[in-house]
């Protein structure tokens, strides 16, 4: 028999985001919902949805083309600012447009980012590493490695990527928090502005000053067509979309070591595990309440999984992060293990039409952190208790505004 949300009685649905005791790790209840079946009827603080939570649902309908980012009936959308600002850029915000809209996005951004440039950024994303770390070292402890390293060396990346002066990174992270703050619109709303503005200047500066960089790229795209608006636009996503969720990934990285001193020792004495531990540290990265790892979208038309049918303009939350912990398709699938023998593709960077333009950059970022970070720092250890870390909720990438260690 068919089961469509108007069916369900709202006030018995279980209701987002769920609580989580922990500070890395999935909700219990989130974890009692996939044992009861692939996907389930959720109350969310912008509607009822459909909650996906095992690795095979969420995976074949991240690649299914019915399923969108715009919603087909924006009158009964509640997006705060934030997520509407973050679905904007992401060429998301109008039913109609999107599938075109995406398709040059992604036709102008991926080539910008080929194996081939992330190859020759890695001596320097190396060099940007080295040098944060020989810095923190020699420095004094208990130390902030959010402040040090965590936040630093992405934007170092971006602005290396954007051709932006590395002058202006520490605005950046400013304007990053502010613009997917969730709490506060206007605040959303005001730092995003200039984050436009400042972008806008940028790529007028470089029609006439062209570098070896992103925006330099673009402007010369399509015989000189692009306007200005548009790059930047294209600039303010590889911005905002190119470096926060590297940082979170550094933070839950050094936690999730530190809370597997086995592993961190067998890193420690053999950094080509690095790229495992990478893989581990993506799979298992979710924080607090788990909103950074949902993948919301919209039915474009109706779909059915098992005997469930989502129709049309239905919301549908793809719980990417109970899908990389599901152990149907890992073993023990809670457990940080270097030595995972050949495992599934986790989905810390989606799947689909959609996969992340950057996961490339990511992991030669990340992998150049955990090759160095234990091997330099071998005493590094939490200078505070691990449950007075607080991770910040009202951000849609979540993460910490601090990380005290002692080495």
């Amino acid at each position: 028999m068919s089961v469509s949300p108007v069916d369900l009685d709202v006030k018995e649905l279980p209701r987002l985001p769920f609580d989580n005791p922990a500070i890395i790790g999935i909700a219990p209840q989130m974890l009692a919902l996939q044992q009861e079946g692939p996907i389930t009827k959720v109350g969310t603080p912008g509607g009822d949805a459909w909650l996906v939570t095992r690795y095979d649902e969420v995976r074949t309908l991240l690649d299914d083309r019915r399923l969108g980012l715009s919603n087909p009936t924006p009158k009964q959308s509640a997006e705060n600012t934030a997520r509407g600002t973050m679905i904007a850029l992401m060429a998301g915000d109008d039913h109609d447009t999107e599938p075109a809209r995406h398709a040059q996005m992604r036709a102008l951004l991926v080539p910008r980012f080929s194996t081939r440039r992330m190859r020759l950024m890695k001596t320097q994303i190396e060099h940007h590493v080295d040098e944060l770390l020989d810095q923190l070292a020699a420095g004094p402890a208990p130390a902030d490695l959010h402040r040090a390293l965590s936040f630093p060396l992405p934007t170092m990346v971006v602005c290396d990527l954007l051709g932006v002066p590395l002058a202006d990174r520490d605005r950046f992270g400013q304007w990053a928090r502010g613009v997917f703050d969730q709490s506060d619109d206007q605040h959303s709303v005001n730092t995003f502005q200039l984050v436009v503005d400042y972008m806008t200047e940028l790529v007028a500066r470089k029609r006439i000053e062209p570098g070896d960089d992103i925006l330099s790229e673009l402007i010369a795209e399509e015989n000189g067509t692009l306007s200005d608006a548009y790059i930047a636009g294209l600039g303010n996503a590889v911005l905002l979309f190119g470096y926060e969720t590297t940082i979170v990934r550094i933070d839950l990285g050094t936690l999730l070591l530190l809370r597997n001193p086995a592993q961190r020792a067998l890193l420690a004495e053999n950094p080509e595990l690095a790229p495992a531990a990478v893989e581990e540290i993506l799979r298992l990265g979710v924080g607090g309440k788990g909103s950074n790892a949902l993948i919301p979208r919209y039915a474009h038309s109706d779909i059915t999984i098992g005997e469930t049918v989502i129709r049309t303009g239905d919301a549908v939350m793809l719980a990417i992060g109970a899908a990389n912990y599901d152990s149907r398709a890992y073993p023990d699938g809670d457990l940080f293990d270097l030595t995972r023998d050949k495992p599934k593709s986790h989905m810390a960077f989606g799947h689909g039409a959609r996969y992340c333009i950057g996961r490339t950059l990511a992991r030669i970022e990340l992998t150049a952190v955990f090759e160095r970070l234990f091997r330099k720092l071998p005493d590094l250890r939490l200078a505070v208790p691990e449950e007075s870390l607080h991770w910040q909720e009202h951000r849609i990438t979540g993460g910490f505004n601090e990380l005290p260690v002692t080495f």
